[in-house]
Parts: structure tokens; sequence; C-alpha cells
């Protein structure tokens, strides 16, 4: 055969096999049998060589050698799609049962999650999050603390998989990554169980539990954060629930787990959700110190503008009452007593000195319609529904005291509150600090970055002053703690049902130095104004400065 047929028929057959391989998600079987077909045809064609003069049987002997090496060839590219391409495929098939169920059919699989050690998750002291027990040959998952369980989310595999940590980081916690390479290559080649890495996290299960006291049976979230380091020291959501109730030994003894997952699932308080990092909500008053922040770094205030409030203004021929004046005889107020006294007539106005426009080219800045960087999923805040609603004077002014579309974590009012006793600079929160395995080695250390910068020094140091001033001598006097600097903002954000969410963001730190820690408390439908938010947010915070760690 000729060479210039050989060459191309070889490119061609190599093409064919590889284009078969990539694309195998669109290759059925059926199709792949055809290909290597081909294939074989074409590697036929490529092999077909003039031999020397030679005997006939030499001849045939090397002929039929090179049919055999084009058909090794053949069955060395069916294996690597069948132990390489397709593993996981082929290794997690399923068969339906007697009940016309979905089953996996691979009883090693079956078995696999039960037979690796799991890496554990502990808090900052190394108290268990969640933990591995042995029995003997198989391990088995538990999550002892329920005030911490959550964080480290449930991990199903017979049943609804994972969720928080465990799915953030599974392939670490199963020893699929995040440990020895060369071992972790040994265990696959030798069919060996993987050896988990430990998360260790910044968490305080202490600090943690002591939240879930304060908060009782009051649905909302806590958040503490370091200012300067965005370390997560507190997490805590209302309602909870219990892992340790979804993890099940094998598929066919998953009917009580399957019984509370539909329970969970069901509750129309959605347990499942944690509001620290996943609950949307709006911010009320505690958004006026973003609006504040906005107008004065951008030039069109400062803490001494002053702005008209004499109960109430006229916006597009809505009348806007102010409810919390704490001087009916007093018409005129800076824009510290604004935030001092939770003005929303004076806020309204700074809005609509911002614009629209502006409000919402700010917000990203500040963290709004953006994806928060975190070890675990964290829902999107928003200014608004869409820019178009900033189009109304209205829709400004509501915006501006903390109302209209606005929704927002705890967890991101926690690091805006951060970036006001930070310098403007708000760091990219942690939850996980280390990779450890199992040994006690470091495996890797997680770095700190800044994330957001969305004013400036001394934009930042008049928000926080207007903050302290609000605790000090203003309407959150409720979080004054002796020997401490305190600031802080509540908020009571209006509801569909009637009933407001009460909020209170917060920082403190040693008198004559910059604050250490931020806070973000809201409880839903709670008691609006002082009580309850602010007490959990001051004596957490105090707890925190106070704990050894």
């Amino acid at each position: 055969m000729p060479l210039f047929i050989r060459v191309p028929a070889a490119v061609i057959a190599v093409l064919l096999l590889g284009w078969g391989l990539y694309s195998i998600d669109d290759v059925s079987d059926e199709r792949w049998l055809s290909i290597l077909g081909l294939a074989w045809v074409l590697l036929l064609v490529a092999t077909t060589v003039r031999l020397p003069s030679m005997p006939v049987f030499a001849r045939s002997v090397i002929r039929t050698a090179l049919v055999l090496a084009t058909v090794f060839a053949i069955i060395s590219v069916q294996l690597i799609r069948i132990q390489v391409v397709r593993q996981d495929e082929i290794a997690y098939r399923t068969a339906v049962t007697a009940d016309g169920t979905d089953a996996i059919a691979n009883p090693r699989i079956v078995l696999t999650p039960l037979e690796t050690r799991r890496g554990e998750i502990v808090d900052r002291d190394g108290a268990v999050i969640a933990g591995t027990v042995q029995d003997d040959d198989l391990y088995y998952r538990v999550w002892p603390d329920p005030a911490t369980a959550y964080v480290g989310g449930y991990y199903s595999p017979f049943l609804v998989a994972s969720s928080g940590l465990e799915a953030s980081y599974a392939d670490v916690l199963a020893g699929q990554s995040g440990n020895n390479p060369v071992r972790r290559l040994l265990n696959n080649l030798l069919h060996q169980p993987q050896t988990g890495t430990n998360l260790n996290l910044t968490l305080d299960a202490t600090l943690q539990a002591r939240t879930h006291a304060m908060l009782g049976e009051q649905d909302g979230a806590v958040v503490v954060v370091d200012v300067q380091t965005g370390d997560v020291i507190v997490m805590a959501s209302n309602p909870t629930y219990d892992p340790n109730r979804l993890f099940t030994t094998s598929p066919s003894e998953s009917e009580s787990a399957q019984g509370y997952w539909d329970a969970l699932t069901s509750d129309p308080e959605a347990p499942l959700v944690t509001r620290a990092n996943l609950g949307l909500y709006t911010p009320g008053s505690t958004f006026k110190t973003v609006t504040a922040a906005i107008a004065i770094e951008r030039g069109y205030a400062n803490p001494e503008s002053v702005y008209e409030d004499d109960g109430d203004i006229v916006i597009d021929g809505r009348i806007l009452v102010e409810a919390n004046r704490p001087d009916e005889s007093k018409t005129e107020w800076t824009l510290r007593e604004g935030i001092m006294w939770s003005l929303n007539v004076v806020l309204a106005q700074v809005g609509l000195q911002i614009g629209g426009d502006e409000l919402w080219e700010a917000a990203p800045d500040f963290g709004f319609g953006q994806d928060v960087p975190f070890d675990l999923p964290v829902s999107e805040s928003q200014l608004a529904s869409n820019e178009e609603f900033l189009d109304s004077s209205n829709a400004v002014a509501d915006t501006g005291f903390g109302q209209g579309e606005i929704q927002v974590t705890p967890l991101l009012m926690a690091l805006i509150t951060a970036g006001y006793a930070n310098d403007g600079v708000i760091m990219q929160p942690r939850l996980v600090d280390q990779l450890v395995s199992v040994d006690g080695d470091v495996v890797q250390s997680m770095p700190r970055h800044e994330w957001l910068r969305p004013v400036s020094p001394q934009t930042a140091a008049d928000v926080e002053q207007m903050m302290i001033d609000t605790v000090e001598s203003g309407s959150v006097r409720a979080a004054q703690v002796p020997g401490y600097n305190v600031g802080g903002k509540t908020g009571t954000a209006e509801t569909s049902t009637g009933t407001p969410h009460s909020w209170f963001i917060g920082f403190i730190g040693e008198p004559d130095s910059a604050p250490r820690y931020a806070v973000a408390v809201v409880l839903e439908e709670g008691t609006s104004g002082l009580a309850g938010a602010v007490e959990i947010g001051r004596d957490i915070l105090v707890e925190t400065m106070q704990d050894p760690t």
C-alpha cells in the first residue's frame, strides 16, 4: 500500500478514536462500536506494508502479527474507554429493584462511603463539629453538637448526598484531594479506601452555643466576623436541623431518614435554609449606613450636612411621615443626627441626592449583586430587582432609608459593618482556616484576602464615628458596654405579614483601639427597635472579646 494512503489512514484512525473518547456523552455504544470497526479497518490499511523478499511463512507471520497488533490496539482503546473515560458511569451504574426504584448495582460502591475514614470538621479550639466513628472496618458520620452541626452540613450518601462544608469540601474530606498525592494514587490503584483530611475552622463552638442560647426559639441569624481578617467566629441560624437523622448506613435502611427529610423539605419554616448565609432580608435602617457612606464618598454630603425634617416630606405626591424625631420642635438635622436617631425623612433626602443611577452603580462596591467568595454558598444580595425600579423617586427614597426592594444576607451586613471598622476594607470571609492530615500535619493554610474596598479610610472613619455616636448618645444606647468602644445601628424591616424583622449591626473594640469584631443580627418578625436584636448583638460581641482564644 502506498505511503500517501497509509499515513492518512493512520491519522484518520487516531483522530476518529480521539473524537469518540472525547465526545463520550454524545456517542452511544452502538456508534462507538462502529467507530472502533472503522478505525480498525483504517489501521489495517495503515499497516499494510510492502515486505522485502523472504520466505512465504515469514511473510505470513509478520502480516499476522501486524493484524494482531491492530486488534490489540483497538482492544486497548476500548479498555481505556471502560476503565478511564467511563469509570464513574460504570462504577455507579444503577439497576431497577423489584419495587421499581433505582439502586446502585455495584456492591463495592455501596460500601465505599463507609470504608473511607472521612476527615473531621473541628472548630478553632479542636471541638468536633462533624466526626467519624469506626465500627469494625466501617466508619460512620456523627455530629455531636446541635449548635454547630448544620454549619458542617449533612452527609447522607445513600439518601440525599451532602450540603454545607460536607459538600464544599467533599473531595478533601473523602481523601480525594488535599492529602498526600502519592499515597492517594497508590490507594486508588490498589482499590484501598482513602483517608480524609480534617477541616479546622475559624468558628468558635462555645460562642456558637451561647448565641443559640440567646436566640432561644426565635428564628433568625447571628454572624460575628473578625474585622481585620474576615474570620467567621459565629454563624448561627434558627431554625436548625439534625444531620444525624439524615445519615444512613445503607440504601435499604433509609426509611426513617427519608421521613425526616420529607418533614424538613415540607416545613414552612425551611430549616434547611441556613439564614446566616442563605437568608435574604430587607435590612431596614441598618442600610442607612450604606446610604450615608455612598453620599460621603461621592461628595454629596458630610456628617454635618443639614437636612430639613419637620415630621414629613412629600415625594411625588406621597407623604412620608417621620416617626423617629426625638425633638418635635427641631426641624433641621445633620446627617450624623439622621443616623443617630434613624430619621427616615433625612435619609430619604440623602438617597434622592445620590439618585437611582449612582445608588445602582455603587451597590456592587458593597457586595450587592456579587457572589460572596466563601466556603459555603451565599445568596446574592440585591439593591433592587432591576435598575428600572430606581427610576421612581419614591423607590429611591425608600431605598435610601433601607426599604424598597433591598434584599441582603446577614453575612454581607456583618462584612459591610466590618468594612467601616477596617478603614473601608472588606475582607474575604473565611470559615475554613486549615486543612490538617490525620497525623496532625498542616496540609494547607487558607490565605486571607481583601475582597472589596467600597469607600476611602476617611469615609469609613466618618461612618464608624456616626455609629459610635448612635450608641453613646443616640437611639441605640442599649448597646453600650462599660470598658469597650461600641458602635451600632438598629433596623426595623417591614414584611408582608405586617410583623417587622428586627436588625442590629455593630462592632466592638478596646478603648482607643481599632474595633476588633463586627456583628449582624436579624430576628424574623422579632421585637422591633432595641429589644432582642441589640441585646444579642451586644452580648455576643462582649463574649467574643472576652473569649480566651
